[in-house]
């Protein structure tokens, strides 16, 4: 009886783990007000920057704890959307020697995978890869990303079940390969843009466990 009682014990130890290497599912718009998208435009005059932020995003994600590598997802940005607090740059930014987003009308990530990862607690350290697509161009970027797993916790926003995925990360675009002039206007902004991730996906479920603590349940 005793090793019976082992035996299904172990059997369901492994349902139970096996579960656990199936992805999560997150959307990136039930929480969008946790979301920000902030770009910041580094101009000629000593260390003057303009600061803009996206208004409206869309997205999901597939996450694997276990396999992080196979990680999934994508990212809508609505490129009308971005503003800045000054009314001649936002102007210029959607004239079509910028963002022309009447002819553009998204922004779009397709995460392709992680690399270099490693678990922190319930903090995810990896490598980004994916192809950003602007104005029709697609280049392929990485971003150093934090991911942290907040198990849950989506109760806590919305009353809801689920856990909440964090993605924190900052990465540096070159403007001229997107084909974003500088124009008459802003004809003193650099090369560089530097834009700032801080998004938050929902999950209908809550996970057993992570896999920093597999045997802590």
């Amino acid at each position: 009886m005793i090793k019976w009682r082992r035996l299904f014990c172990s059997v369901i130890g492994v349902a139970i783990y096996a579960k656990s290497l199936f992805a999560m599912e997150f959307d990136f718009k039930p929480l969008s007000s946790l979301c920000r998208i902030e770009v910041n435009l580094a101009t000629g005059f000593g260390n003057g920057t303009v600061r803009g932020t996206f208004g409206k995003l869309n997205g999901k994600m597939s996450f694997f704890p276990e396999n992080p590598q196979q990680t999934k997802g994508n990212l809508v940005l609505a490129a009308r959307s971005l503003r800045f607090g000054y009314g001649k740059v936002a102007y210029q930014t959607h004239a079509p020697d910028w963002l022309d987003s009447t002819k553009y009308p998204t922004i779009t990530f397709q995460l392709n995978k992680l690399s270099d990862f490693s678990w922190h607690g319930r903090e995810l350290r990896a490598e980004a890869h994916g192809d950003l697509t602007i104005k029709g161009i697609s280049q392929n970027i990485s971003i150093p990303m934090s991911i942290n797993y907040l198990r849950g916790e989506r109760r806590k926003y919305e009353g809801r079940s689920g856990d909440l995925i964090r993605l924190d990360g900052v990465v540096s675009i070159p403007r001229s390969k997107f084909g974003l002039s500088p124009g008459s206007y802003l004809d003193s902004i650099m090369e560089e843009i530097d834009v700032i991730v801080s998004i938050t996906g929902a999950s209908s479920q809550v996970r057993r466990f992570l896999p920093s603590r597999i045997f802590d349940y």
